[in-house]
């Protein structure tokens, strides 16, 4: 057992007995909560994992996080709630310095929560669960697009160039199945047979694609 899950497990223990917003079955006392199915909401579920994907960033991953997250919009979400010298820093600095720096861990966990966008329950639940207990995440997912390749809910807006995390279709409006994109040099039905033959639109898209993409994400209806 990684030290990583044994520290995510003793998380998930001391958060569903400290939390009112956790809800346990009818005794909430600890030895319900060890024993029982627990639920959870997903905007807590959400925070929970990206707390426990900043332990397995490397320096290299910090850095590179850091330099896409740096000069985030201060109207976006989570912003305002970052430490004050961290949003002076991001004010007046043309770019972090030591990525190892505690100072930059709430920027870092507020990127990794974006990965969690559009993710389904069932997933952040299957991440979540322990040995000894099933854990349910509860609450909306956020509205996405529909990929036109892989037509998983992947995307959050449309024809806006958006790459796809299941497939790696560039979503630039093509829609119609014969028609060539340019960005993605093929017709969408290439990409469509490519995706359904190797995972990806390419052989050189399958190692950028997440590997439990169709995990994540939910597939719309035909």
């Amino acid at each position: 057992m990684s030290f990583g899950y044994v520290t995510l497990k003793t998380r998930l223990l001391q958060f569903f007995i400290a939390k009112t917003s956790i809800l346990v079955p009818a005794m909430a006392d600890k030895r319900a909560c060890a024993e029982l199915r627990c639920f959870m909401n997903r905007d807590a579920a959400i925070g929970l994992l990206a707390r426990r994907d900043l332990t397995r960033l490397s320096t290299e991953q910090r850095a590179s996080l850091l330099l896409d997250w740096w000069f985030s919009d201060p109207d976006a979400p989570g912003y305002a709630g970052l430490p004050d010298p961290l949003k002076s820093m991001l004010a007046h600095s043309v770019e972090p310095d030591d990525p190892t720096r505690t100072l930059y861990d709430p920027l870092l966990q507020l990127a990794l929560e974006y990965n969690y966008m559009g993710v389904v329950n069932t997933y952040l639940s299957m991440q979540l669960a322990l040995p000894d207990r099933d854990v349910t995440v509860e609450g909306d997912v956020d509205e996405m697009v529909v990929c036109p390749c892989c037509r998983y809910l992947s995307l959050q807006t449309s024809a806006n160039d958006e790459i796809c995390r299941v497939c790696f279709w560039e979503d630039d409006g093509t829609t119609e199945l014969s028609s060539r994109s340019g960005p993605n040099h093929q017709t969408l039905r290439q990409a469509q047979e490519n995706f359904q033959r190797i995972g990806a639109v390419t052989e050189a898209s399958r190692r950028y694609v997440l590997p439990d993409g169709k995990q994540r994400y939910g597939l719309a209806i035909p």
